[in-house]
């Protein structure tokens, strides 16, 4: 399939009809991408409040909605992967939060150079295609932990798969055995040989569930302008 054929397009203007948005991201079989899309805090968080509620976290742009994903270092080490120049494998956002938000907003301000920080991306039912039934119930019943958070990487809601997934955090406060490693070493071959890459360009405001599919991005310089707004949130 192609890239194009997995991408719903509008052009921004303040006609947008925010509840064809919202049906887009309720299917959860498209990313919606918004084309020339004002670049302020503002004006993104209200576009967003439209359509869903945001989540509110410390560590954001004056403690609201906006997160800039732009390289930044304190004493010599970067404040998080999303603040590195480094490629961030696909992965579910706040996997490891009480409540984990079903919908991500990034806007590209300013893109990296050419072939450098593309988005990545893979569908949740393309992959559960290939799964074996005996598989489905393993990822289902098993428990992993995230953080804080004991959960399974499916479940199962109204007859839908969603997924639950960010091997970093797994790795990070968990120890697992060389078993669990090869696990999941084919379920990371599996995203991969299922994703594909986007590159944003400035403006460009993509919209996609973060229970239905994984995302990640492509390494970039670490002298990179890249930036990239980020909202996570919720509809119902």
């Amino acid at each position: 399939m192609k890239v194009l054929d997995l991408l719903t397009r509008y052009k921004f203007d303040t006609n947008l009809n925010s509840s064809s948005v919202i049906e887009d991201l309720k299917q959860g079989n498209t990313l919606v991408l918004i084309e020339n899309f004002p670049l302020s805090d503002d004006a993104f968080e209200s576009f967003i409040n439209t359509i869903g509620v945001s989540i509110i976290e410390n560590r954001n742009n004056n403690r609201k909605a906006v997160f800039n994903v732009k390289i930044v270092k304190q004493n010599s080490f970067f404040e998080s992967i999303a603040n590195s120049n480094l490629a961030f494998p696909l992965h579910t956002d706040c996997a490891d939060f009480n409540s984990i938000p079903n919908c991500i907003g990034l806007l590209c301000v300013e893109p990296a150079t050419l072939k450098q920080g593309e988005s990545t991306f893979m569908f949740l039912n393309e992959v559960i295609n290939q799964l074996s039934e005996k598989r489905i119930e393993e990822l289902l019943n098993k428990k992993w932990k995230f953080r804080n958070q004991s959960r399974s990487i499916l479940t199962l809601e109204n007859k839908t798969y969603k997924i639950c997934y960010d091997r970093i955090t797994i790795e990070s406060f968990s120890e697992i055995s060389k078993i669990e490693i090869d696990e999941l070493n084919k379920l990371d071959e599996l995203f991969e040989s299922n994703s594909f890459d986007i590159k944003l360009k400035k403006g460009d405001l993509i919209l996609f569930r973060n229970d239905l599919m994984l995302h990640g991005r492509k390494g970039i310089d670490i002298d990179s302008k890249r930036l990239i707004k980020r909202i996570r949130f919720t509809i119902s």
